[in-house]
């Protein structure tokens, strides 16, 4: 009887899983595969630059300058690189997606539309290696952009169109891994913006089957493509947005329906347009949340994620410098995913991404396996091998010929009592000389509100004789007060620990630093001795504290946690102002020009300067660098915190 009811379950469960799988929706990531770097490609390509923005200038942070709002945490990469696919499939398989919708060009060689081909054809070479599907959105708008430039004569338009989908229907459209609904191919179609629909039913006249197409709603005339309504009058709020979609789920027209991170372009910057299309708020990645919910609830059968890498209009999924990994983590959650893959799988890709690179050529046997065991989905094995390649890296010098090492990501919190969040996110890089000279240390924390941003080793700070511990911390909303001082306070400790490790370290000259954010989160880990007291580190052996442009009240994003509007300023004792004390660490506070600043954040550092004279801390320091912003101020700080880095180490 125990072994019938056992059966009997195991059949259930089956059937229950596959009747699930069954009938979800598919979701895939809107692709595109039309980026060009100068490593790989030899210039800069269009979507990058925009023909106005430069990625050769490296700003202070390592970021280039780029076409975008964010950027992405696999820097700025070319679309032809066979590494990046790889990485992007591997990442949409652990994310749970089915597959991506590739925005395509078709298969004549102009402008970059033969360049868009090849990384399309190599792109579904890396999904069907990850089990994913594809399907492609095909931009008639290229029939009109050949027409004008006269590569194309207009009587010869709709036969080009007949030649472009007799090639799909030869090469992908038959493919086992191309999607269907039914026997019928999946279209989207981004327009039309040249054909008329009368055009299109003769271009597709001659298929069997023929491909079940799907074009924007307000160009459509059968079933329909949703894509982030925005508007150039400014923010679309949750309200509107969400009222468009239901109305456009709710007809009777089939709707392949659209989930979104945010939109944000950046075209009117770039002298593109006269004024951007408008701009949907991420919300800390509820939109994305909210819309790809909206849609499960309307039983579509396809739904894509729009975009994967469109950062040009601000709608990427991919992990990004402001929000991590964020997006890929709801969608995990969301598609079930989770029970199959972590969100510490998720680092994987990105992870060998960039030892592969770091390895330059070597290891290639090494690297091969752990390419196959990502794309098996065997994450364990991946993860063994990975530390394995790891280790093997960080052995040579950041680049050939240089003194200095790079030790990735190691935890800084660990054990069993810490959240799968804090170890995927509470990890640091340690830069340093090697050698036996002994060098200074500076623990330097990232900006963005306690809200955004990720770990970076700033470019003045690298080849200066000191050492660098570039941190991530957890965010809010993920967490509240006190988890990212705490977090601060972990890593703070770990340098202290194990500086001595690493070539000729010398715990007496730690000092702790930071941008906004990070250089609130120095201050108050300097002042209020418990937090590291809890590692049995006494503050005051930091050899100094130089937050740029931090916080000295109560952090906006503590206040906004506790329901506090963001122009009521509060002092307490998550303010460093409240922990002023004359035995504190020497300091060094920097800010922009207070009238550049952010409102208030020059007078509070001045007030603070004041306080601590008061209470009779003799070495305080206050340096306003006049003509730059919030923003800008780092890059003329540096060379002021190497001075008082100088003068305190002796």
């Amino acid at each position: 009887m125990t072994l019938l009811r056992l059966t009997f379950c195991l059949i259930f469960l089956t059937v229950s899983t596959l009747s699930a799988d069954e009938t979800r929706s598919k979701v895939f990531a809107h692709y595109m595969p039309w980026f060009t770097n100068k490593e790989v490609s030899g210039e800069w390509g269009y979507h990058w630059t925009m023909n106005h923005f430069d990625p050769d200038i490296v700003k202070w942070n390592g970021k280039r300058e780029v076409a975008a709002h964010d950027y992405p945490l696999l820097g700025l990469y070319d679309s032809s690189d066979p590494d990046i696919l790889d990485c992007h499939a591997q990442l949409m398989k652990f994310a749970g997606l089915d597959g991506a919708v590739i925005d395509w060009y078709g298969i004549r060689d102009f402008y970059d539309y033969g360049a868009i081909h090849e990384n399309t054809k190599q792109f579904i070479s890396s999904l069907k290696k990850a089990g994913l599907q594809f399907a492609i959105c095909y931009e008639d708008q290229t029939i009109g952009a050949m027409v004008k430039a006269k590569n194309l004569a207009e009587n010869e338009a709709v036969p080009h169109g007949k030649e472009v989908m007799k090639w799909m229907a030869e090469n992908w459209f038959s493919n086992d891994a191309y999607v269907k609904s039914g026997d019928q191919p999946v279209l989207p179609i981004f327009g039309p913006q040249y054909f008329s629909s009368e055009q299109w039913s003769e271009v597709l006249s001659s298929l069997t089957p023929r491909p079940k197409s799907y074009s924007l709603p307000h160009l459509a005339e059968g079933a329909e493509l949703a894509w982030p309504p925005v508007e150039s009058t400014g923010a679309v709020p949750k309200a509107v947005w969400e009222k468009h979609l239901a109305g456009l789920y709710s007809n009777d027209r089939e709707t392949f329906g659209v989930a979104f991170p945010s939109f944000r372009d950046i075209y009117k910057q770039a002298g593109v347009k006269e004024k951007s299309y408008g701009r949907i708020d991420p919300q800390d990645g509820q939109t994305l949340r909210e819309s790809l919910q909206l849609a499960q609830a309307h039983k579509l059968p396809f739904i894509q994620i729009a975009t994967w890498n469109d950062f040009g209009e601000g709608t990427e999924f991919e992990p990004t410098h402001s929000l991590g990994y964020r997006h890929l983590e709801i969608a995990q959650e969301m598609l079930g995913t989770s029970r199959k893959y972590s969100a510490a799988d998720l680092r994987l890709p990105i992870d060998f991404y960039h030892l592969k690179k770091r390895a330059d050529g070597n290891e290639t046997e090494l690297s091969g396996k752990i390419s196959a065991a990502l794309f098996a989905g065997k994450t364990n094995e991946a993860r063994e091998l990975i530390a394995t390649l790891k280790e093997k890296v960080e052995q040579n010098p950041v680049e050939p010929g240089s003194k200095y090492r790079l030790i990735s990501e190691p935890p800084y919190r660990s054990g069993d009592e810490v959240s799968d969040y804090a170890k995927n996110r509470c990890k640091l890089d340690f830069y340093y000389p090697a050698g036996d000279k002994p060098y200074s240390t500076v623990i330097w924390f990232h900006g963005g509100g306690i809200t955004r941003g990720n770990k970076e080793i700033p470019v003045p700070l690298r080849n200066k004789g000191v050492a660098v511990a570039a941190v991530n911390y957890r965010l809010n909303p993920l967490v509240k007060e006190p988890a990212y001082l705490e977090d601060a306070a972990a890593a703070v400790a770990w340098v202290f620990q194990n500086v001595h490790r690493y070539g000729a370290g010398d715990p007496k000259r730690i000092f702790v630093s930071g941008h906004s954010a990070g250089g609130y989160l120095a201050s108050m880990i300097g002042l209020d001795k418990q937090y590291l007291a809890a590692f049995d580190i006494d503050a005051n052996d930091i050899a100094g504290l130089i937050p740029f442009s931090g916080h000295t009240i109560t952090h906006f994003t503590v206040r906004k946690e506790r329901g506090i509007p963001g122009n009521q300023p509060i002092v307490d004792a998550m303010a460093p102002l409240f922990h002023v004390r004359k035995d504190s660490p020497p300091m060094l506070l920097i800010t922009g020009d207070r009238e550049k600043e952010l409102w208030g954040r020059y007078e509070e550092n001045a007030y603070f300067l004041r306080m601590m004279n008061v209470a009779g801390h003799k070495e305080t320091t206050l340096r306003e660098l006049e003509g730059f912003d919030h923003g800008g101020m780092p890059e003329p700080a540096f060379p002021l915190l190497l001075d008082f880095v100088e003068i305190y180490s002796k």
